[in-house]
């Protein structure tokens, strides 16, 4: 359900901390929807890494293709919501992704205005654990689901107390969780892949909270 009765569903990726594997995680979210039948859109928000940007210019350039849209926003195309709107009305997509940049608060002041859910990736270490309370001061009390990623073992030791912490400070922790995998994860940069791993139980989880 969107929260303004939209047909379309607006997730944003975003916690004010780079390096945390937002744009993986959009674009992994984004090849299991779409192997799943939705129309997705992809919009990088992110003006200084550019990641997502970056790895479907490497997949075009390789002759691949992408089964979703992805679109490019800066600040001097304007304002991110209308941006987002018409890009969302041009691709019909009925899933946006909007991946908003580490360092850039403003820009996340934007997008959360579109937003139905946010997924704030964070490792099970103090410099991104510490970015949490941060991000939910600025989503203007939009559901929050913090996603743990990059645990060295789903459900126990470091990612079991992390989870504890979370949960005893009141954030909502998606079951969910993302492992330290560099055979499963770390070569899927700049492409197609075919297998998507804890992705697909994410995918699940966030399509049961909308």
């Amino acid at each position: 359900m969107t929260r303004t009765g939209r047909a379309f569903v607006v997730w944003l990726i975003a916690i004010l901390k780079g390096g945390c594997r937002k744009s993986t995680t959009a674009m992994m979210l984004a090849f299991v929807l779409a192997k799943r039948g939705y129309e997705v859109l992809v919009i990088d928000a992110d003006a200084g890494t550019q990641g997502v940007t970056d790895w479907a210019s490497r997949v075009y350039a390789d002759g691949g293709e992408l089964p979703f849209h992805v679109h490019q926003w800066t600040p001097r195309l304007g304002l991110l919501v209308p941006f987002v709107q018409a890009k969302q009305r041009e691709t019909g997509a009925t899933i946006v992704l909007i991946d908003v940049g580490g360092e850039a608060p403003e820009v996340l002041k934007q997008a959360i205005l579109l937003s139905d859910q946010v997924i704030t990736p964070v490792g099970a270490e103090q410099g991104e654990l510490g970015r949490v309370a941060p991000t939910a001061a600025l989503i203007d009390g939009r559901p929050q689901r913090i996603l743990l990623n990059r645990v060295p073992a789903v459900g126990v030791g470091a990612a079991k107390a992390v989870r504890e912490l979370l949960v005893k400070d009141k954030y909502t922790v998606l079951h969910t969780e993302i492992p330290q995998n560099r055979d499963a994860y770390a070569h899927v940069w700049a492409t197609v892949p075919d297998e998507f791993g804890a992705y697909e139980k994410l995918a699940d989880e966030m399509l049961g909270a909308a």
